[in-house]
């Protein structure tokens, strides 16, 4: 996955990458929002999510300038994240 730049100029290329990666860790539900925290909080199921939903947060974080992630990093979810950026740059 490519750095996203700072004005977002390469927006369509990184998301789009960012989401085949997604796809290929099995991660695009937290993406997308589909995968919602589960509302049992000692269940095994709610570890899991958390873990794979730092991971998903990572891999955004790991590519994006630090401006961007100052911005994103008090957000819980990889969804939230996903949408900050989208929301600023899907129209570029």
């Amino acid at each position: 996955v490519p750095t996203l730049a700072v004005d977002g100029r390469n927006w369509t290329t990184y998301r789009d990458k960012l989401l085949r990666l997604a796809i290929n860790e099995n991660l695009l539900r937290h993406y997308g929002g589909a995968d919602t925290r589960p509302v049992h909080a000692m269940s095994y199921r709610l570890k899991e999510w958390e873990q794979r939903n730092t991971i998903a947060k990572q891999y955004i974080a790991a590519t994006i300038p630090d401006t961007l992630f100052t911005r994103i990093k008090h957000l819980g979810t990889a969804h939230e994240c996903y949408q900050y950026l989208s929301s600023l740059f899907e129209t570029k």
